[in-house]
C-alpha cells in the first residue's frame, strides 16, 4: 500500500500563497517608511520638478522630485523623490524624513502612512493562518478516517445526507446487545 500525502491540498495552497504575497507586498511599503520615520533625519523637501496625472475622479495629482535639506543643515540630498502625492505643487518646503544621507526617497513624517500598509499586511497574513488551520484539520480528519475505515480514506470529508457504513459493520442485522432498536413511524 502506498501512503498518500495528508498535507496541504490545492484548495488550501491558493489562499496561503495569495495571502503571503499580499502581506509581504504590503509590508514592503510599510516597514521602510516606519524605519525612516523612527530612526531617520527630519528636514524639509523643496519641490523642483513635478509630474501630473489625473486620478480616477479626474482630479490632478502630482509626484515631485527635488532636494532635501536636513533640519540641522548637516547634509542636502539632490535629486530625491518625495513619497506621496500632491494636489498642487508645493510653493514652500514641506516637512519630510529620510533614512540618512544616501536615501532616495523622502517620506512623510506621519506614522499613519506606515501603519496602514502594515495593518493591511497583517490582515492579509490572516488568510494563510486560516488556510493552514483548515489544512491541518483536514489532514487530521483524513488520518483519522484512514485508521478507522481504510476504504473511505479517499472520500471527501462531507458525504452529504448519504451514510456509508464500513464493510465490517453489521448493516441490517440485529442491534448490539444492550441497545434499543429505533422504530420509525
Amino acid at each position: 500500500m502506498t501512503r498518500k500525502s495528508s498535507g496541504v491540498d490545492v484548495q488550501h495552497a491558493i489562499p496561503i500563497a495569495i495571502g503571503l504575497a499580499c502581506g509581504i507586498y504590503a509590508f514592503s511599503f510599510g516597514v521602510p517608511r516606519l524605519v525612516a520615520q523612527l530612526t531617520g533625519v527630519e528636514g524639509s523637501f523643496t519641490a523642483e520638478h513635478c509630474t501630473w496625472e489625473l486620478d480616477s475622479e479626474g482630479e490632478a495629482q502630482g509626484e515631485c522630485e527635488g532636494s532635501f535639506t536636513a533640519a540641522d543643515g548637516s547634509f542636502t540630498i539632490r535629486p530625491i523623490e518625495a513619497e506621496g502625492v500632491f494636489d498642487r505643487r508645493p510653493q514652500e518646503p514641506v516637512a519630510r524624513v529620510v533614512g540618512g544621507p544616501s536615501a532616495d526617497k523622502a517620506v512623510q513624517p506621519d506614522m499613519v502612512t506606515s501603519l496602514v500598509p502594515m495593518g493591511m499586511g497583517l490582515t492579509a497574513f490572516a488568510f494563510p493562518a486560516w488556510a493552514l488551520t483548515a489544512a491541518t484539520r483536514d489532514a487530521a480528519e483524513r488520518r483519522r478516517r484512514r485508521r478507522a475505515w481504510p476504504a473511505a480514506a479517499d472520500l471527501p470529508p462531507n458525504f452529504g445526507p448519504v451514510r456509508i457504513r464500513p464493510a465490517e459493520s453489521s448493516a441490517g442485522s440485529e442491534p448490539a446487545a444492550g441497545t434499543t432498536p429505533k422504530h420509525h413511524s
